[in-house]
């Protein structure tokens, strides 16, 4: 369809059967662009000019066509137009009197074309498949912006991924045991004691010596430690169980409480401390003893005191100071010093006088195992305790440097029953842990050479009455009742040793917060 259809222009109307309208309202009419109207060429009528009366231009149209009047052209031909003088020649086409359609460009009323800015501008308002400049701009950003959108989410994926693989390179080097909490035996607990418990985590830590055997599974457990853990206010609270303590380690079996990991490896371990304290132990880690002396290295030692009874007192065994003994033992297991023929050296085991020393791994692993310089096996716990309470504060301002190398000497040398999920949440919330109270048990206590078979034992004055006093302890419980279990034990503990509440000879205290 020509632009003259497109327009509708009727050339057989009658020009008489309708008012005429000037050039000005004809052009509005066909919404041609005003700025063209003010550039017409020379000769041109005025603006405000009237055409004489009857008069008409050729190719106008009404804005009403003929009512009954077929539309048609006179001998199917178009109309003859008179054009300027110096105006293309009929016939003739300049290259560009076709619009981008290919449609011929809308003849003026005076004889001239429209400029091509106003056949631009009447094709602009006509509906077009293309779409506005601002909507393609707008789809670009758009484009942009998601392409940027997935940039991110590719990056950020590809960051988890790396602290995904970080993680399991370090915590893969974990003995990882696929024991069964919920199996592992306890005593029929009330639903006022689950109820209480559930409001904690509690851990057994047990401290390995590995040197026979090699392996995390069985050994001397020189360090056995029930750990609670506040979920709601996050405090730690440590219990020492103290290793020579006489407690049923088997059915009708009774021995020093470290027997059951030696002989019976750490479910045995975790079975003797659930039945004998009425608790029940979420998960366990057992470390080798001697790794401590590897976290205390890169952690960059511990300030401790030595006491004149360190530096003075002589192992009946060995006729040395006693710290010194256990110093030299532990560089020489570890192999501290290669060039030295022994593997220790003098300088690290003996001081010239009490007071507050630098300690490396070696001599804090010396330091944790001495006992006979302290109040024997409730005087070693209580150093191992606080021991662990330094290494939890430095490890919390640990840079990252640090914690990797801890990660990469010690892991290796750690078993436990805990998820992988459940090391990087706890590791995540080790700066929130307050490192409160912590004692030893049994709390009140005597000891006694009860048969040649178990040697000389720390007997709990009595079980009953102790373990109410844990209760309170760890969880908090004031007036605790305990099972039918632990009070059978208590009654052949005291069958067998004559010993009642009033018969302790000692009494632990408890010591005071780590902060």
């Amino acid at each position: 369809m020509s632009n003259f259809d497109d327009y509708d222009f009727d050339l057989d109307r009658d020009f008489n059967s309708q008012r005429g309208i000037d050039l000005d309202d004809e052009l509005d009419m066909y919404d041609y662009d005003p700025d063209v109207r003010r550039r017409r060429p020379e000769g041109s009528r005025p603006s405000g000019a009237r055409r004489p009366a009857g008069s008409r231009p050729a190719a106008s149209r009404s804005s009403q066509p003929r009512q009954g009047a077929p539309r048609r052209r006179p001998d199917g031909s178009r109309p003859q137009q008179r054009r300027p003088e110096g105006s293309r020649p009929s016939g003739s086409r300049s290259a560009g009197s076709r619009s981008g359609n290919g449609r011929p460009s809308v003849t003026r009323p005076d004889g001239g074309r429209a400029s091509s800015r106003a056949t631009a501008d009447r094709r602009s308002s006509r509906p077009s498949n293309s779409r506005p400049a601002g909507r393609k701009n707008s789809k670009a950003a758009q484009k942009k912006k998601k392409r940027r959108t997935i940039i991110v989410v590719e990056i950020v994926i590809l960051l988890i991924l790396a602290i995904v693989i970080f993680l399991w390179s370090k915590f893969g080097k974990v003995n990882w045991d696929n024991i069964n909490m919920e199996q592992v035996k306890s005593n029929d607990l009330d639903a006022a004691t689950e109820e209480v418990l559930s409001n904690y985590k509690t851990f057994a830590l047990f401290g390995v010596d590995n040197r026979s055997n090699g392996n995390l599974d069985t050994g001397n457990s020189d360090a056995i430690i029930i750990v609670s853990i506040n979920n709601d206010t996050k405090d730690v609270k440590m219990l020492s169980v103290q290793r020579d303590t006489y407690l049923q380690v088997e059915k009708d079996l009774y021995r020093k409480c470290n027997y059951a990991y030696n002989h019976g490896g750490v479910e045995s371990a975790l079975e003797m401390l659930n039945t004998n304290l009425d608790i029940k132990i979420d998960g366990y880690v057992s470390v080798d003893f001697y790794a401590l002396a590897k976290i205390v290295d890169d952690l960059g030692g511990l300030d401790l005191e030595i006491t004149q009874r360190m530096i003075t007192t002589d192992n009946e065994k060995t006729g040395q100071n006693a710290l010194a003994g256990y110093i030299a033992e532990v560089e020489n297991v570890l192999k501290y010093y290669p060039d030295e023929k022994e593997y220790w050296k003098y300088s690290d085991c003996y001081f010239d006088k009490p007071g507050t020393y630098h300690l490396n791994g070696a001599q804090v692993v010396g330091y944790c195992r001495n006992r006979y310089a302290v109040n024997n096996d409730y005087g070693r716990a209580e150093n191992q305790r606080k021991v662990i309470k330094l290494i939890v504060e430095k490890a919390k301002k640990a840079n990252v440097s640090q914690l990797n190398k801890i990660a990469d000497d010690v892991f290796p040398k750690i078993s436990t029953s805990l998820s992988l999920s459940q090391c990087v949440g706890m590791a995540a919330d080790v700066s929130k842990y307050n490192m409160a109270e912590s004692s030893g048990f049994p709390f009140a206590l005597k000891t006694k050479t009860v048969s040649s078979k178990t040697g000389s034992v720390v007997v709990p004055c009595t079980l009953t009455s102790n373990v109410v006093q844990l209760h309170k302890f760890l969880f908090e419980q004031e007036d605790y009742d305990p099972t039918e279990d632990v009070d059978a034990i208590s009654d052949h503990i005291q069958s067998e040793t004559g010993f009642s509440e009033s018969s302790a000879e000692i009494n632990q205290a408890i010591d005071g917060s780590g902060n």
